[in-house]
């Protein structure tokens, strides 16, 4: 009789199997941080891109009238600005471009087209 199981407790709860193709978690620190050597590429372009539009600013964060608001808006003012001119002038860098990559590609896509599915 004691291999019964008693029926005032409750069964207990089978644990869902491991699937084996799913890797384990990995620890906060590395999920918050870790990053791919592609990835710290990009944030280290990013940072200098941002970086020359502070310097474009002028602004100083040691000095004594740093002024925080006045600074953004002169970045977002030169911001504007470089937009601007690239609207403008977007047609030249792109027209002297496609005379050099187009016939090119068009070249690539023809010699391998045999070779495509």
């Amino acid at each position: 009789m004691a291999d019964q199981p008693d029926p005032s407790e409750p069964a207990p709860v089978p644990e869902p199997p491991e699937k084996p193709g799913k890797p384990p978690k990995r620890a906060l620190l590395l999920r918050l941080f870790g990053i791919s050597l592609w990835g710290g590429i990009k944030l280290t372009g990013l940072c200098i891109l941002i970086g020359f539009f502070v310097m474009a600013a002028n602004f100083n964060p040691a000095a004594q009238d740093a002024n925080i608001p006045g600074a953004l808006a002169a970045i977002a003012k030169q911001t504007l600005a470089a937009a601007g001119w690239a609207v403008r002038n977007f047609w030249k860098p792109a027209l002297a471009g496609a005379t050099i990559v187009l016939p090119l590609w068009i070249l690539w896509r023809l010699i391998s087209l045999p070779f495509r599915k």
